[in-house]
């Protein structure tokens, strides 16, 4: 018996059976294919976002925004490169402090190349006011977990021995939040440290500069590196308003320097911070708000800046929920008047 031909339509053509299991085939790997693009899209606009708040702090040309402080020259710019070479030369530093921060930057070491990333220290004393995050060529006896790339040199170990080959790029992260510091390289995670978990570290600055330590190895040894950039944590006000919150007195005091240093971007949440119930959060604003208007108060101080804190405190004394606060509001802009009609 020979059995009928099957006919499905699409739109007003008939197809038999086994043209319309082609076409199903068809639809399900386009589906696919339009499935993995939306994801890869979400992925990439993702990490697009994320690299997008990034600051590049080398331009590839020159030093513009770095400080060497030393008479002997430490570091050049050679085609594109930053490199570490002169033995023993000065250190390199960025020209702003930075407190809570992700810095990432590739590096190449020579043969026994011998560097290093100094964080949250004073140029003028940075061993003893910051840390070293070690970079060394596998080359010396001394090589140990406590001084080998990755780790905080002489002060936290590396947990996860990172791949130590010379000669060939590798990417460095360093995140600074709060007491906590998380080292990767190469995308894995390396060293963490709690500060306060590290005796040797306590008392160290939680605010500070970042520098690369010069060509410490022998003449003609050397450290490259490229793609510098920063993530600046306390550029977000909502991150810098939890420091007031803790505990910690340490972390409190950060939270309320940084907040003096970054002025007008500040006072809303400052205000906001008034207005809520929680004392010790109160009294840290309170403080911040009349540290920043003594600030720009000062007669070298910025005037569009007064302009831009006297507008806010005016809207916010109006709006505020507390008579409390907008009575201090108030007074802090009169005085902030003063400077300003004087």
């Amino acid at each position: 018996m020979i059995r009928p031909r099957t006919f499905y339509y699409r739109g007003n053509t008939a197809l038999p059976g086994h043209y319309r299991f082609i076409e199903n085939l068809k639809m399900i790997e386009m589906k696919k294919v339009l499935i993995f693009f939306a994801l890869f899209s979400v992925t990439f606009m993702g990490l697009a976002q994320n690299n997008d708040r990034f600051t590049s702090l080398f331009n590839g040309r020159d030093l513009v925004g770095w400080n060497m402080p030393g008479k002997v020259p430490g570091f050049e710019v050679v085609d594109g490169i930053l490199v570490a070479s002169p033995r023993n030369g000065s250190e390199l530093f960025t020209e702003e402090q930075y407190g809570n921060f992700v810095f990432k930057f590739e590096y190449l070491l020579s043969e026994v190349g011998n560097s290093g990333v100094l964080i949250r220290c004073n140029p003028e004393n940075p061993w003893g006011t910051g840390v070293e995050v070690q970079l060394l060529a596998p080359w010396t006896p001394y090589r140990d977990d406590l001084h080998c790339t990755g780790s905080i040199y002489g002060y936290v170990a590396v947990n996860n021995r990172p791949d130590e080959t010379t000669g060939i790029w590798h990417e460095m992260e360093i995140k600074c939040d709060r007491k906590r510091i998380t080292i990767s390289v190469d995308g894995a995670v390396t060293t963490t440290a709690d500060i306060d978990t590290v005796k040797s570290m306590q008392g160290k600055n939680l605010t500070g500069f970042i520098g690369f330590q010069s060509n410490h190895s022998k003449e003609g040894e050397y450290a490259h590196f490229r793609n510098i950039s920063i993530l600046d944590l306390d550029n977000d006000p909502e991150y810098v308003k939890k420091g007031f919150y803790s505990e910690d007195p340490e972390i409190r005091k950060q939270a309320m320097e940084v907040s003096v240093f970054k002025g007008s971007s500040m006072v809303k949440v400052l205000i906001q911070m008034m207005d809520e119930d929680n004392t010790m959060a109160q009294a840290g604003a309170k403080q911040a708000l009349f540290d920043i208007v003594a600030g720009i108060s000062a007669p070298n101080a910025i005037g569009k800046e007064r302009v831009v804190v006297a507008k806010m405190l005016k809207e916010q004394s109006m709006d505020s929920t507390s008579e409390i606060t907008a009575e201090y509001l108030k007074w802090l802009l009169e005085m902030l008047n003063r400077t300003i009609t004087g």
